[in-house]
């Protein structure tokens, strides 16, 4: 009887841990109702990156940001919501929004080479991506790879595959960076480059800080500094703010960190074929855990 009855919790326990529902922290999915989005986040942010689909409308290899109230996933919804309800994701309807501005940018945290002439630095950056592939995907983490054909440096065509690495509990998404030349249309032998990560400084609005030291950059804004989003808030609920978005890159070693050509960038020389890694996260002020 006794080993009956042992058998029996031993089901009942195993029956209740199979009922037990993992709840996801990091989600990301190519999206193609979206002009071939590459979109991700886990419990602090949401980002996305550009596909091919919107090529016509000249994007960068840039990172756009999404602000999130919590720590509830939200990319599901914010691009249902714009596209089948409607209801455009500019605007915080409770749960969050896109108003950051990237164009061709570097945007929150996207790819930046420099080179130098004449003792002056000019900066590189790329256009959409054109292939994507998941690499890991599981509740704790995820992590996928975006290839690009043809990022013009210096009047030579590279190839950069980016690998991100998103992680549960870690505001910091990780880059793995490797550039290699596919074709020189020049003649001319390829500069000295310089690679990390960027942030872009929108020249709109005033920055309420600017901190750049040692492979670290740092930028604080007010979250409603792209004027059409400011204008859908203020039509849709007379708001004038949306508190402040904080974004970090951090380049290990890198060899500069300063504003150039109206970026924040944390760079370091960089050879063809090597992996390069560097950090980027953001988070908003009207983040709430409420867990």
């Amino acid at each position: 009887m006794k080993k009956i009855i042992f058998f029996l919790l031993a089901l009942l326990s195993l029956t209740a841990c199979q009922k037990e529902v993992v709840q996801p922290k990091v989600y990301g999915r190519y999206v193609p109702e979206r002009k071939d989005d590459f979109a991700w986040e886990n419990e602090y942010a949401a980002f996305r990156m550009y596909g091919p689909a919107l090529r016509p409308e000249n994007p960068s290899n840039g990172v756009d940001l999404w602000l999130k109230a919590s720590p509830e996933l939200v990319v599901d919804s914010f691009y249902y919501r714009e596209h089948v309800l409607g209801l455009p994701y500019h605007i915080n309807y409770g749960k969050g929004l896109d108003c950051y501005k990237v164009g061709h940018t570097c945007g929150c945290g996207g790819l930046v080479v420099l080179t130098e002439e004449d003792g002056d630095y000019k900066t590189w950056i790329g256009g959409p991506y054109d292939r994507w592939e998941v690499l890991e995907q599981s509740p704790e983490r995820f992590v996928f790879r975006l290839e690009y054909d043809s990022l013009l440096v210096a009047g030579h065509v590279l190839q950069e595959s980016i690998t991100i690495t998103a992680e549960a509990d870690n505001a910091m998404n990780k880059a793995e960076v490797v550039l290699t030349e596919q074709s020189p249309m020049s003649n001319d032998q390829l500069p000295i480059l310089y690679v990390g990560g960027g942030v872009y400084l929108h020249d709109t609005i005033d920055h309420f800080e600017v901190y750049h030291k040692l492979g670290t950059v740092f930028y604080e804004e007010n979250a409603l500094s792209d004027k059409t989003a400011a204008k859908m808030n203020v039509d849709y609920n007379g708001s004038t703010s949306q508190g402040r978005i904080y974004i970090t890159v951090q380049t290990p070693d890198a060899d500069i960190t300063d504003i150039q050509d109206g970026n924040l960038v944390a760079v370091k020389e960089y050879s063809l074929g090597d992996t390069l890694t560097y950090y980027f996260g953001a988070s908003w002020s009207e983040w709430h855990d409420l867990r």
